[in-house]
């Protein structure tokens, strides 16, 4: 048996010990959080179909609730904080701490349980908190938003993240990792479908547009709107005020 043979035998090892990881984590993820309310259907299944059918819509959500829960109980205590940024080769501890966390946020996305941290859910920004995010209660999570790596996320009060933007606090090149922080500060918009790339600093009440992509290591200063492929300056703050003023003297004459 050649070297090379031996060697991708040892990755196709590794590889199918991770499937075999992951789809037992995943496993006990659902036994425990669909536990409780099977137990409860279990014991009221003399009852009539109504009053199963109201058990089982709040068994739903509370088992989402113990979904959630358990994901961010796995980050915390399994994983811990992911904190380095910088670039990195995927065998070092730090990007394989980042791809453990990236998993786990992983599920939650593609989990039934989804709505539970988009939207008008009043446990996302928790969610993300306890993933790593620095995230106050204020921001407005549209539906379809995907924040791939919350641990690097910093919000300022009354963020707004559009439907459908995606925010990355990584980018693969090779058999290396590039890990960055994203920096939203207070007020800004975030268009729907914007992608935000990892190492952005966003500045206080500055847009950025719908579908617009927000390069590596971009700032964009506070109160400017950023539009584009790649994202550039289309305007400030100022200007948008001052077009309103004029329009709104003009209707008046």
């Amino acid at each position: 048996m050649t070297e090379s043979t031996s060697e991708q035998r040892r990755r196709d090892l590794i590889r199918l010990a991770g499937a075999g990881a992951y789809w037992t984590y995943k496993a006990v993820l659902y036994f425990f959080s669909f536990l409780g309310p099977a137990l409860v259907l279990h014991r009221f299944r003399a009852s009539s179909a109504i009053v199963l059918l109201a058990l089982a819509i709040l068994g739903c959500g509370f088992a989402g609730l113990i979904f959630v829960a358990l994901l961010v109980i796995t980050k915390k205590l399994l994983i811990g904080p992911v904190s380095a940024i910088g670039l990195h080769t995927i065998q070092t501890k730090e990007a394989q701490r980042w791809f453990s966390a990236a998993v786990v946020n992983a599920i939650a996305h593609e989990s039934p349980f989804r709505s539970l941290i988009v939207g008008l859910s009043p446990i996302a920004s928790w969610y993300y908190r306890g993933m790593g995010a620095r995230m106050p209660n204020s921001v407005m999570i549209a539906h379809g938003v995907l924040i791939r790596d919350p641990y690097f996320l910093e919000c300022g009060e009354n963020v707004t993240l559009g439907g459908g933007c995606f925010i990355m606090g990584h980018l693969g090149q090779g058999k290396e990792i590039l890990l960055g922080r994203v920096i939203i500060e207070e007020g800004a918009v975030i268009g729907a479908r914007a992608i935000i790339s990892p190492d952005v600093h966003i500045g206080s009440h500055s847009v950025v547009a719908a579908g617009a992509v927000v390069a590596r290591g971009t700032t964009i200063p506070d109160g400017e709107t950023w539009g584009g492929v790649p994202a550039r300056k289309i305007m400030s703050t100022s200007r948008v005020a001052s077009s309103a003023v004029e329009s709104g003297a003009e209707s008046k004459f």
